[in-house]
């Protein structure tokens, strides 16, 4: 029988710490021990082989509790005594990860969110590459702060223009008075602003989860080191360290996408307003249409805002019997199809978001509770939930084999289309499927955020469904459709037209027409300000299970009256979802940093007693999911 090899192991000793050199000889540090109450400072001295190496921002291995574990320098002092201090164990890289005003930005978001610090460093450190690391080891820090003037303006896109283009030549402008850092809600959005940075050769680096591991950590050291200061991407771009820092241009900062999905819930809006805070910049909103947290800041006259002159043309027509499109409307699509490509934007994708019975109309349902669907003309009826297929249906009340479709989604759309307009070619566009380019003739059936651009623009664009867009039932729906309906609108070319099939009345068509949603946005926020709802109150959200959250409540009403928290606190709920339930939390913006506060110190009591945390969020997206 052949024996393998053997080889003897080779072990190495632990390096002797030396003894510390110089004045300033002990780190602060946040450490990564994974436990939320231990988000503040710890002492580590810094021996004498590590004094050249360990510099703020650097990420350093530590021994904590018994094990070694992930920390971050903050601040390096002389202390006025070292016994009793531990040695840190090593330095992780050899480049400083963020600078001075990134870890006062992740302070300040710690608090504003109730989070540990670290939460916040995963979000704003892409995942380290350590060959690539290596390679910047020696390059010399070029990075540089600047101060200066700064203003804070909301700017409104125009229409017919393509925005990528005009986003890229402000962009180039702005870069002529030092860094610029472009924030915007998805990938696809960024690849169109790159290419339009190219074509103007504008050096930049892509901030984008979506990009290969190597290549976005190259981006982030290229920035973090000051070799490039022009900087664009996606949500956790907002952290990215640009060099000489002058401009911060976020595009759309309504959009859900700006949310983030992890604890701590942090939003790339309130980030950018803590930053500029700690950093002096000029901070540009841009878009068609602002949420409501900037128009309140417009209202105040903290952000100025800079309206596009244009009109468009926009008509409405009322379905009157459910058809897909009234007869009045087929006239313009047509004449809009003889001469260019025209855009239908729908409210679904699939074939059919809903089955129901054709004779006794029951809505169909899958055993596990799950809504019925097809998701293509040829694929089989399957479960929205559990995904389980039905190969042979059967409505479980009258047992009929008949099915008819309740909620139309794209391809559905586009196969009526086919039969009102035939002979005319038609695609389909969903983010499953997404479409970049077009001919120039034809249908473009399109979910919203998903229409392909085109540089002679669309000679019609429809809003299919309307009333499902408009009927939404969160607080969010309005500004959200607004500025859904603006920027499909806005890819029209000029000349072209806007239908909207939808019930007549409604404040949108009013303000496509003048290219202002002004009115419409002043009134929805004298509603919300007479009714103490966002964005004037501040407001968190805490989810746990119903038996702990019933204990909660009672506390937090016992807190209320013991004057522990603002008297001015409504306590909401509990609201039951599957297995859990949440208490939403509103007071004042005036009062919102003591609430805050408050609801901070009772999850480090309970991560100290080792009792579950409910999960937290502050000023969540929307209330009501």
């Amino acid at each position: 029988m052949s024996r393998g090899k053997l080889t003897l192991k080779r072990e190495l000793a632990p390096r002797l710490a030396l003894p510390p050199k110089g004045e300033f000889t002990v780190a602060q540090v946040w450490v990564d021990a994974s436990v939320y109450h231990l988000d503040s400072t710890f002492s580590y001295l810094i021996p004498g082989n590590l004094s050249e190496q360990v510099k703020v921002g650097s990420l350093l291995s530590v021994p904590f509790h018994g094990r070694d574990v992930s920390a971050l320098v903050i601040e390096i002092i002389a202390p006025e005594s070292i016994s009793g201090l531990k040695n840190i164990s090593k330095v992780i890289g050899g480049v400083p990860l963020l600078t001075p005003e990134i870890i006062a930005l992740i302070n300040s978001a710690a608090n504003r969110y109730a989070a540990h610090p670290f939460d916040l460093i995963r979000s704003a450190v892409p995942d380290r590459a350590v060959a690539v690391e290596r390679e910047f080891a020696s390059l010399k820090d070029r990075y540089e702060s600047v101060d200066g003037p700064s203003i804070r303006e909301y700017f409104q896109l125009p229409p017919y223009k393509e925005r990528s283009a005009l986003m890229a030549m402000k962009l180039k402008e702005r870069s002529d008075k030092g860094g610029v850092l472009m924030v915007m809600p998805d990938s696809s959005e960024v690849s169109r602003l790159s290419v339009q940075l190219n074509n103007l050769n504008v050096e930049h680096v892509v901030i984008d989860s979506s990009i290969p591991k190597s290549e976005l950590y190259t981006n982030f050291l290229k920035a973090r080191l000051g070799d490039i200061n022009v900087v664009i991407g996606t949500r956790s771009a907002i952290f990215a360290p640009v060099s000489k820092l002058r401009t911060v241009m976020i595009y759309n900062e309504g959009s859900e996408n700006f949310y983030e999905k992890r604890s701590p819930g942090w939003n790339v809006r309130d980030i950018a307003l803590l930053r500029s805070r700690v950093q002096d910049f000029d901070l540009l909103f841009i878009g068609y249409s602002p949420s409501s947290e900037v128009a309140r800041l417009i209202d105040e006259q903290w952000v100025d805002y800079k309206r596009s002159r244009g009109k468009v043309k926009v008509n409405t027509f009322t379905p009157e019997r459910g058809e897909l499109l009234p007869s009045r409307a087929l006239a313009p699509i047509k004449k809009a199809l003889a001469t260019g490509l025209v855009l239908f934007i729908v409210p679904l994708k699939g074939c059919a978001q809903a089955i129901r019975c054709a004779q006794c109309r029951t809505v169909s349902r899958c055993t596990c509770g799950g809504a019925h669907e097809k998701l293509s003309q040829s694929a089989p009826i399957s479960c929205n939930h559990c995904l389980q297929k039905v190969t042979e249906w059967r409505c479980a009340w009258c047992h009929s084999e008949r099915t008819s479709i309740q909620s139309r989604g794209a391809e559905r759309h586009q196969h009526e289309l086919g039969l009102l307009f035939p002979g005319v070619k038609s695609v389909v566009s969903t983010s499953e499927h997404p479409i970049t380019s077009v001919a120039d003739s034809g249908i473009v059936v399109a979910t919203p955020g998903m229409a392909p651009q085109t540089g002679a623009g669309y000679t019609a664009v429809i809003f299919l469904e309307g009333n499902r867009f408009l009927n939404q039932p969160d607080m969010r729906a309005n500004e959200r459709v607004r500025e859904m309906f603006f920027a499909h609108s806005a890819l029209t070319a000029q000349g072209g037209s806007i239908l909207c099939i939808q019930d007549e009345g409604h404040s949108i068509s009013t303000a496509l027409t003048t290219w202002n949603p002004s009115i419409a946005i002043h009134r929805e926020l004298e509603e919300r300000k007479s009714l103490s709802l966002p964005p004037y109150v501040r407001a968190a959200k805490l989810t746990m299970d119903h038996t702990e959250i019933t204990r909660l409540q009672g506390a937090l009403l016992a807190a209320r009256e013991e004057g522990r928290i603002p008297a001015t606190v409504k306590i909401l709920g509990p609201v039951s979802n599957r297995d859990k339930s949440s208490l939403i939390l509103t007071v004042d913006v005036s009062e919102g940093d003591a609430l805050i506060t408050t609801i901070h110190e009772f999850m480090r009591r309970r991560s100290a007693s080792k009792k579950v945390l409910p999960s937290l969020r502050i000023d969540p997206y929307s209330l009501s999911h």
